[in-house]
Formats: C-alpha cells, structure tokens, sequence
C-alpha cells in the first residue's frame, strides 16, 4: 500500500524526535516555539512511518522543521512526500516562501533539500553559557533603555543596519524560527519588553547604538539578535542578564552570525549547541509557482 499523508490530530500517534540516533530538532524545539503550527504524519498502513511540523510565521512566510522517517522506509521517497505536502499547507495559507534549518554538518540533508528546489539563505550559529555571575558590566556611555512601541521604527532602522541584518538578508531568528523583520514585528517585540536598546549620551542622546531581541524560555534567554557598538552590546547584555535572573533563566543561547562577533562581551564560556555544533544553514524555496 502507498504512504498517505494526513494532517495529525491531537490523538494521533507521532514519531519521537529522535530517530534511528538522528534528532530531527532541537531539544527545546516545543519549548522555544512561538506560533502554532500544522502536524503532518505519514502512514503506510495503519503505521506512522514519518512526520512534518509547518508553521506559519508572517502572513507570508512558512517554516518547516521536525522533519522525521523511520529508518525501516528510508530510500521510498517519504520525506520528499512529507515536505512537498508541507508545502502544499503553507501555500492554503497564503504562505510565498518556505524555509527550514539544517544543522551544517549534515550534508546530506542539504543535498536533499536542494533537490527539493531549496537554496542556501544564510548560515548561523548557536551558541549557549552559563550566566556571568556577579554584577553585570554596564559601562556608563551606553544608557540601555526599554524604548517605547513608538520607537518601533527607530529600532527597525538601527537592525537593519546591523553586520548580523545584513549577513541574515534581513531575517530574524525567534525560537529558531527565521523571518523577515517587519514593523509590526518590532513593535510587537517593544510591547511585550522583549527588546532592549542602548543609546548615544550627549548630543546624540536617544540615538541606537546597540540593541537586543531576547525573550525567556525555561531556564535560558534566548537572544535573538545582539549587536551594535562594543560598549552598546556589553550594556545591553549585562542588562539582559541581570533583568532574566530574577525569572531564574540560568543560561544565555544566542544566535549570531559568527561566534567572533561576540568577542566584545568577554563571555569565555560559549559552547556550541549540540544540535548544530557547526552552525545552522537556512535553506528556502519560493511557493509562488
């Protein structure tokens, strides 16, 4: 009998996310995520034999991830079959581009990606620490401040100006989900406090020189976005970190373009995350035909 996909219920029965010794997504995926999302399964039979999680994370944007076959039906074409029934769920809903991540050390799972017609947008890395103890550098010329939802488009501005912006082509991670910054993403963000700005002093009082997009999940802050002038990202981090101890965050994982990019926050104790210890490469593919 063929595989048949279907979309899960709340009963159905799912793949585990590790399968045959490979994880199909990160420990704290459920943890992390931010916007609801489709379930698919395959069944040959009456057995679920693979899976699929689509969400959709803009009006426009579509992100697939948890990808996952047994191993016993492995070479039958069933992921292809699940990604291309991804798909077909992002366009019912208006969605113009898919994109997934893929941990850069499995090679072959990009080369099935680019067979399915999707290219390389940009690579990352995670990278996670314990939090500094003691007291938090926060060096006097870089005032950090929770701006306003009316200073939406001032933040807008300063990130897309950002080396992390421009090496990203303007997508944002946000529970290790990519998607292009908006407007009302922003301001979503400042209105919820889930970002933090550090301004020029002096003259230049109220202009950005460093800002981060972060929010907490379980025992980590998760950072989103941390860049801008080296005082400004000391400022801002040493603020984040002693803002997120009292909800008893413990850790700090940060997505950045290169972990030398951090250099200026003096953080010796960054490690890979397990997941991708070599970085994320995102991949997408236009659903417009």
């Amino acid at each position: 009998m063929s595989v048949i996909v279907r979309t899960a219920t709340p009963g159905s029965a799912q793949l585990p996310r590790i399968i045959g010794g490979r994880a199909a997504g990160p420990e704290e995926w459920e943890q992390w995520s931010e916007e609801p999302g489709h379930d698919l399964v395959a069944q040959d039979d009456s057995r679920v034999v693979g899976g699929i999680h689509v969400s959709l994370v803009s009006r426009s944007e579509a992100w697939l991830e948890n990808l996952r076959v047994h191993p016993d039906v492995w070479g039958r074409g069933i992921a292809v079959q699940l990604v291309k029934e991804g798909e077909a769920v992002a366009r019912r809903y208006g969605a113009a581009v898919a994109r997934t991540a893929i941990p850069a050390h499995e090679y072959a799972a990009q080369a099935v990606a680019e067979r399915a017609g999707y290219k390389p947008s940009l690579r990352c890395v995670v990278v996670e620490a314990p939090l500094p103890s003691g007291p938090a550098h926060v060096p006097y010329d870089a005032p950090v401040h929770a701006l306003g939802p009316d200073r939406a488009s001032d933040l807008m501005r300063f990130l897309e100006s950002t080396p992390a912006l421009a090496a990203w082509h303007r997508l944002v991670p946000l529970g290790w989900r990519f998607r292009r910054i908006a407007l009302d993403l922003v301001r979503g963000l400042l209105k919820d406090h889930r970002a933090l700005a550090a301004l020029h002093p002096g003259a230049q009082a109220g202009v950005v020189q460093a800002a981060a997009l972060f929010t907490v999940r379980g025992d980590a802050v998760v950072l989103a976005v941390l860049d801008g002038s080296p005082p400004g990202m000391q400022a801002v981090f040493g603020t984040v970190t002693e803002d997120v101890r009292a909800a008893e965050a413990t850790r700090a994982a940060i997505f950045a373009p290169e972990l030398r990019s951090l250099e200026t926050l003096d953080v010796r104790g960054w490690t890979p995350h397990p997941w991708c210890p070599e970085g994320l490469v995102v991949v997408e593919k236009s659903l417009a035909s």
